[in-house]
């Protein structure tokens, strides 16, 4: 089966990175799993019978047929992964795998956060600049952006290991970097959609100061109240988000 380059696909060659990457998930044994685009099934194959229960969503027709000859009674979700409603197969928590992408990766994280209620941890393969991002603090001013904020809410992340184009067939013209995350235990004070408004709506305009910004949100002369007024986005740490935004909740509620 040959990769197929407007599915994003760069296949994994090796077992044993395979298997690192499967470990990082946990103990699989009480474990509800979804696998994102097994592909050929090279990380499949360590999971698809030693979980407590298994799924994988694949959107190549081609794939299907390979992973439904390769792996006996696997249940496969044959469509986009962005496009599934994951509340039609799981009403539990569960945990998620999967090399992702590269051209999806960001949507593919969104919507993890927007389904954190269910996603109890998850380990992903992305383009090393993404994963970058995923882990960027105030400093790192080029790679700090939306999801450098909004993922410490949701998932504490790590890394697992990076990977040179050699690792795939065919090559990248990236590195790749492999996290997992596990649920924050950070208890949000503001509230979180006004918060993800608020750090989209910031960072869409990240050159301006956040009175700017943010003006249409909350009046300027009131925002310029607050000592985060003439600073720009990517200044603020996460906690200061939460601070600013709850600052925000409460002068839009009154």
């Amino acid at each position: 089966m040959k990769a197929k380059k407007h599915f994003g696909q760069h296949f994994l060659t090796s077992d044993e990175t395979a298997r690192t990457i499967v470990n990082a998930l946990g103990d699989l044994t009480s474990k509800d799993v979804l696998e994102i685009g097994p592909g050929m099934g090279i990380i499949t194959q360590f999971m698809v019978h030693n979980c407590k229960s298994f799924q994988a969503v694949e959107i190549d027709l081609e794939a299907v047929e390979y992973l439904e000859k390769k792996f006996k009674d696997i249940q496969l979700i044959k469509a986009d992964f962005l496009k599934v409603d994951l509340t039609q197969y799981f009403t539990t928590p569960f945990s998620l795998i999967g090399n992702f992408p590269y051209n999806i990766s960001s949507q593919i994280v969104f919507k993890i956060i927007e389904h954190s209620d269910l996603i109890t941890n998850w380990v992903g393969m992305f383009q090393l600049e993404m994963g970058i991002r995923l882990v960027a603090q105030p400093k790192d001013k080029k790679d700090y952006g939306i999801l450098s904020v909004l993922i410490p809410f949701y998932y504490k992340i790590e890394t697992v290991m990076k990977l040179p184009p050699g690792a795939f067939n065919p090559p990248p013209k990236v590195n790749s970097i492999v996290v997992k995350a596990e649920r924050s235990e950070h208890k949000p004070k503001c509230d979180m959609v006004l918060l993800k408004r608020v750090v989209k709506t910031a960072f869409g305009q990240r050159r301006k100061t956040l009175s700017n910004s943010l003006s249409s949100i909350l009046p300027k002369d009131i925002i310029n109240t607050h000592q985060f007024a003439t600073l720009r986005p990517e200044n603020l740490s996460y906690l200061q988000f939460e601070e600013l935004s709850l600052f925000i909740e409460q002068h839009v509620s009154n």
